[in-house]
Formats: structure tokens, sequence, C-alpha cells
């Protein structure tokens, strides 16, 4: 899980720095769907990072509870 929430924001982070530096010439639907679709994937990407993290915390916290 946790590859694929790195894996999912570098790919969003790649395509957005395309849509918004590269010297494309596309119409505005065009630049907005790919910009979209590039943040969906990076958001996807955080997430799944955060969704990690949780379940990591909470595991910890009840690994510590069982030796009090």
């Amino acid at each position: 899980m946790k590859v694929t929430g790195t894996v999912l924001m570098f790919i969003g982070a790649v395509m957005l720095a395309i849509f918004m530096f590269a010297d494309l010439t596309m119409n505005f639907g065009l630049w907005i769907t790919g910009f979209l679709i590039s943040m969906l994937a990076a958001i996807s990407g955080t997430v799944t990072l955060i969704i990690y993290l949780a379940k990591g915390i909470k595991s910890d916290k009840a690994s510590k509870n069982d030796f009090k």
C-alpha cells in the first residue's frame, strides 16, 4: 500500500508538472481534463498514504497497550 500511494503521488506530480509548465499547444478542454486527472492521481496517492499512516499508528498504539 505504501508503494502504491507513493507511485500514484509521483505520477500525479509528473503529470501536473507537464500540464502546468510544458509549452504544449492544446485547447482548454484537453488541458483542464489532464490537469484534473493529474490532481486526482496525486490526491488518491496522498489519501492512500494517509490511510497507511493511520493504520500504522493504530497498530502501534494497540501493540503498546498489550504490554501494560
